[in-house]
């Protein structure tokens, strides 16, 4: 599934003259502070974490650029159990809303070329795959400067 999801995303990045990205579904965003105390508090997340299986389902966009064209993840429970955790273990408030969604691309594209590409694409993307990691990213800058700082394994 990675594999078909990163073509995707490459060919659409080529397209579009956009970054590439690792597929990927944001459990935390913006974790700031001392990068030690960051890993410290993800390794500690992630062995709190069971693998879970994520499945996609609708594709949507947004007027955003790094929710340009992206597909909705289902909240299941175990995903919004690891997201509790996530906001628990780096003292934050839960978001609102939390929106899992796994990004095809990220550009400024009119909503015409993004209704465009949902059909090609098709209105859903009945898909799964297991969760068994958890990857850190280092997201300052432009997308196609983001490095992943380190990858912890669930119990």
């Amino acid at each position: 599934m990675c594999h078909r999801l990163s073509r995707t995303i490459d060919r659409l990045s080529a397209r579009f003259d956009a970054p590439v990205f690792p597929p990927h579904v944001t459990l935390l965003a913006r974790c700031t502070g001392e990068v030690r105390e960051v890993i410290r508090r993800s390794a500690r997340l992630a062995l709190s974490l069971r693998p879970f299986t994520i499945r996609l389902k609708a594709i949507d966009f947004r007027d955003e650029y790094f929710r340009c064209l992206f597909v909705h993840a289902a909240l299941t429970e175990p995903l919004r159990k690891a997201h509790h955790a996530a906001c628990w273990e780096f003292a934050r408030r839960r978001e609102p809303v939390f929106t899992p969604h796994l990004s095809l691309v990220y550009a400024n594209l009119p909503p015409t070329i993004k209704e465009q590409l949902r059909g090609e694409l098709g209105p859903q993307l009945d898909a799964s795959f297991k969760v068994r990691s958890l990857h850190l990213y280092r997201t300052h800058g432009e997308a196609s400067r983001w490095r992943r700082v380190a990858m912890f394994g669930f119990k």
